[in-house]
């Protein structure tokens, strides 16, 4: 996919197209070579899903393509929006360039993405358009969903589930999906792809909650605990915070203060695992990825593609 992305986000304005090519790691601030790329996960979903349905690579390079412009674009209003300083383990794309230009060079890749999509010429172009736009839209909704509703202990938990399934759950929906489309599979075949990519977005989302508290930042690229600091409740934290115990009491207390020392973030770390969140969390994250697998065995992909699917949705909850 790598050789696509460039060319295409090469043709963009100048400017425009160094802090794409920063932030999608194919060079650093100065310009300069670099290999810093990310892992390409929902491309390889795609690709997979295309063998799986009898497609060649060449039939959903573009689309692939596209699709992680697309992921790319999100990244960089989330790291805009959240104030993350870091991503893949360098500075974000904001901090180099400034908020403003990064933000236009989301919406480039946005506009560029599906302008991909729109002018392939391949058969079912019109039904992938339109998975790729409400896929989008889907993600945007999530977003605002995030910044404007009050998660907690009462209501949370469902609002999470909505959030995460627009937010995350969509584009890996779409990349499983658009393969089907253009082979022209039948519609229980593309339901159960969307169901796989719904519970593969909620099975990642919540382990990755629970890495951004207790996680490696060497392995995550990101500074641990950063959503206890924003007080984002994570699904680790909304499960301790439903807790009926001393200690998620105790939690609740902490969570409206404004402590913000390495130790007053270790100690609700220390409280959300001691309220049961960690396990609870760990615990669904498997149930959702169990439920992933047991969709896409319904979804009538050939075996070996079957095979690799299976062994790439867990790497992509537990990036191993």
């Amino acid at each position: 996919m790598s050789p696509v992305m460039r060319q295409q986000t090469s043709a963009l304005e100048p400017t425009l197209a160094r802090i794409c090519s920063y932030h999608l790691g194919f060079t650093d601030e100065r310009g300069d070579p670099s290999s810093a790329e990310g892992k390409l996960t929902r491309s390889a979903l795609m690709m997979m899903a295309a063998d799986g349905v009898g497609l060649r690579p060449e039939d959903m390079r573009c689309q692939a393509a596209a699709m992680e412009l697309l992921h790319n674009s999100t990244l960089i209003h989330d790291d805009i929006i959240d104030g993350d300083e870091l991503r893949r383990g360098r500075p974000a794309a904001w901090k180099v360039f400034g908020a403003s230009l990064a933000i236009l060079a989301g919406d480039a890749m946005q506009a560029l993405g599906l302008q991909m999509v729109v002018d392939d010429p391949g058969p079912g172009r019109a039904e992938i358009s339109s998975a790729f736009a409400k896929a989008l839209g889907l993600v945007l909704s999530g977003q605002a969903r995030e910044l404007t509703v009050r998660l907690g202990p009462d209501t949370g938990i469902a609002e999470y589930d909505r959030i995460v399934e627009e937010k995350t759950s969509a584009l890996l929906e779409c990349a499983l999906v658009t393969p089907a489309l253009r082979a022209g599979t039948p519609e229980h075949v593309l339901a159960a792809l969307r169901s796989a990519g719904r519970h593969l977005g909620l099975a990642f989302q919540i382990f990755n909650d629970v890495e951004d508290i207790w996680g490696d930042p060497t392995v995550t690229g990101k500074p641990v605990r950063s959503d206890i600091l924003r007080r984002n409740p994570s699904f680790p934290v909304l499960a301790a915070l439903s807790a009926d115990t001393p200690a998620s009491e105790r939690l609740r207390r902490l969570w409206h203060a404004d402590g913000t020392t390495a130790a007053h973030l270790q100690q609700m770390a220390d409280l959300v695992e001691e309220s049961g969140g960690r396990h609870t969390a760990e615990r669904l994250s498997r149930n959702h990825l169990d439920s992933a697998l047991e969709h896409l065995g319904q979804a009538e992909l050939s075996r070996a593609a079957s095979t690799e699917l299976t062994a790439l949705f867990d790497r992509i909850v537990h990036r191993s």
